[in-house]
């Protein structure tokens, strides 16, 4: 188990919110409770915790607001989220998972897997678990297009657990104009992280050349997946699909 960290659970269900404070405390990490999306979204400003429990369904700002204001402020982008909810629809799954959610509970839900997917939150992802991510965006943009094309058969999409859906390769349009223009947008670093990681180098490859963190690598994937708009687990195939090498 990971060191007692602070966890932000952002749940209006005061029993709820009540009864995960005390697993948590018990598992030895340290709770602060917000009971609405825009109180917690002020603490997570304030204390920038390791972690956050987020409910969908609240008042004032609902859960989809607080992830995407989290997921667009550089100094919050980067805190792990877990999306508690009673929601179950397929494309909701989708949704939290594409927006930036690293697990996604359903409720009711049990208290030992409420606590296994903290560890798995709060524990930094290796590569082999990265390229997983990169796989399973693929896929699920896939899905997704499925769905709202009506051509979807049964769910296949199950967080909790983590499976990958059958990625379903098919060709890439050449890009075009518009697509090459956004190149433009990045700094010199951000050409160079974003060709070599499209060349198959690992951050933590990048981060012993340039002498930085692998935070700061992952960081500045984040801020080139903001200017080529898409998610920074397909930044390397988005680089590759606007031909961007190492000699561009």
């Amino acid at each position: 188990m990971s060191d007692g960290k602070h966890i932000l659970v952002v749940e209006d269900e005061a029993d709820l919110a009540n009864l995960v404070e005390v697993n948590l405390d018990l598992a030895g990490h340290r709770v602060s409770i917000a009971r609405d999306g825009a109180e917690g979204l002020t603490m997570a400003r304030r204390a920038q915790p390791d972690l956050i429990l987020l409910d969908v369904m609240m008042p004032v700002l609902d859960g989809w607001q607080v992830l995407r204001s989290l997921k667009e402020d550089e100094d919050l982008q980067d805190i792990p989220v877990v999306m508690l909810t009673a929601l179950s629809e397929e494309r909701d799954l989708i949704r939290g998972h594409l927006q930036g959610a690293v697990r996604y509970l359903t409720k009711p839900f049990e208290m030992r897997a409420l606590l296994q997917v903290v560890e798995d939150g709060l524990r930094e992802p290796d590569e082999v678990e990265l390229q997983a991510r990169r796989t399973k965006v693929r896929a699920l943009l896939q899905r997704l297009a499925e769905l709202d094309s009506g051509r979807a058969s049964e769910s296949s999409v199950r967080f909790s657990k983590l499976e990958s859906p059958i990625e379903r390769r098919t060709a890439a349009p050449p890009p075009s104009v518009a697509d090459r223009s956004k190149l433009d947008l990045l700094t010199g670093k951000q050409r160079y992280v974003a060709a070599e990681l499209a060349a198959g180098r690992s951050a933590r490859e990048l981060a012993e050349e340039l002498d930085v963190s692998r935070s700061n690598i992952y960081a500045t994937r984040k801020r080139i997946a903001r200017k080529l708009g898409v998610h920074p687990d397909v930044v390397a195939e988005e680089a590759k699909r606007l031909g961007l090498t190492r000699t561009t």
